[in-house]
């Protein structure tokens, strides 16, 4: 039989943590976001956890690489370019807007394995794409009020970030013989990289040194112990869990976004926001778990051919 996961409610626990944890990063980054440039908040995220990560790895004496295949630059470039626009729309939408698009990019990986690893997708995933797509415009309602108006550029950034998850996502899963501190210590060094450029070379709505005046560097700091403690809550989840089970479980984190932004602002979405937001996430939920089921039925095919084995 396949084997199943030691401790899967343990897994399921730190994955809800990690949701918890990685909602807040965002809350502190909109608290940013009348005081301090996105780039800045990027370069910070960036930074810490490379700190982190190094740290770690050196301790654990693990073997750091710079070129192991194309598919670890793959994988940084790609996690670079997701979080750069991240941290762009986090300054510019509300948080649980940017939470709901950017955790839709289970159903564009699945669409982009198609090209990429010849993996078709199903009508679920067409089906899925439209329900998200339809679920992002009940929550944003450009109808509402005099015209359509929509901030088109932050929420181009937002899918922008979904799919270099996507493409990430399919380099990190070719790395399973490097050691996992390795690649998040190469990951957040380009990530540096990729924010730094932006510092330089984007046009920044605040001084850098506004980062070091009021509450700003609590709030930076936040970001990076948020960052890195949600980084390790999935670690664990994820090898302690089914990827699938515990994927579908990390949505919660849409859910801690609209509460925290709601309970902070007293802006609430109304009945038709919400209904958006459940769309999004039901979509999203809806792709995960197929795909966990398949994995499982793949898996147990050698053993059907064997049944003379225990």
């Amino acid at each position: 039989m396949p084997l199943l996961p030691e401790k899967p409610f343990a897994a399921s626990a730190w994955m809800l943590t990690g949701s918890l944890v990685f909602s807040f990063m965002g809350f502190f980054t909109t608290l940013l976001s009348d005081q301090v440039s996105w780039q800045v908040v990027a370069l910070a995220r960036s930074a810490l956890a490379f700190a982190f990560a190094l740290i770690l790895a050196l301790l654990a004496r693990a073997r750091l690489v710079l070129h192991d295949s194309w598919f670890l630059w793959q994988r940084s470039i790609a996690g670079s370019i997701s979080l750069v626009c991240t941290f762009h729309a986090l300054t510019n939408l509300p948080l649980s807007e940017v939470l709901m698009v950017t955790n839709t990019y289970p159903v564009w990986l699945a669409m982009i394995s198609w090209p990429m690893l010849g993996d078709k997708p199903g009508w679920q995933v067409w089906v899925s794409a439209l329900l998200g797509v339809t679920g992002v415009a009940l929550v944003k309602q450009p109808w509402a009020g005099e015209g359509w108006s929509l901030n088109w550029l932050p929420l181009l950034t937002s899918f922008i970030a979904a799919w270099a998850t996507a493409f990430a996502m399919i380099g990190l899963n070719q790395l399973k013989h490097l050691d996992t501190r390795s690649v998040v210590v190469h990951f957040s060094g380009v990530a540096c990289v990729f924010s730094s450029v932006a510092l330089l070379f984007l046009p920044a709505q605040f001084q850098a040194a506004n980062a070091l005046e009021g509450s700003a560097p609590w709030l930076l700091l936040g970001v990076g112990l948020t960052a890195t403690a949600g980084q390790i809550c999935l670690t664990k989840a994820f090898t302690g869990g089914r990827a699938a089970v515990v994927s579908v479980i990390g949505l919660s984190q849409v859910l801690f976004g609209a509460l925290l932004e709601g309970i902070w602002t007293g802006r609430w979405l109304n009945p038709l926001g919400w209904t958006g937001l459940a769309l999004v996430t039901f979509s999203t939920g809806w792709v995960l778990l197929r795909q966990g089921y398949f994995q499982r039925k793949s898996a147990a095919k050698p053993e059907l051919a064997s049944p003379g084995q225990n």
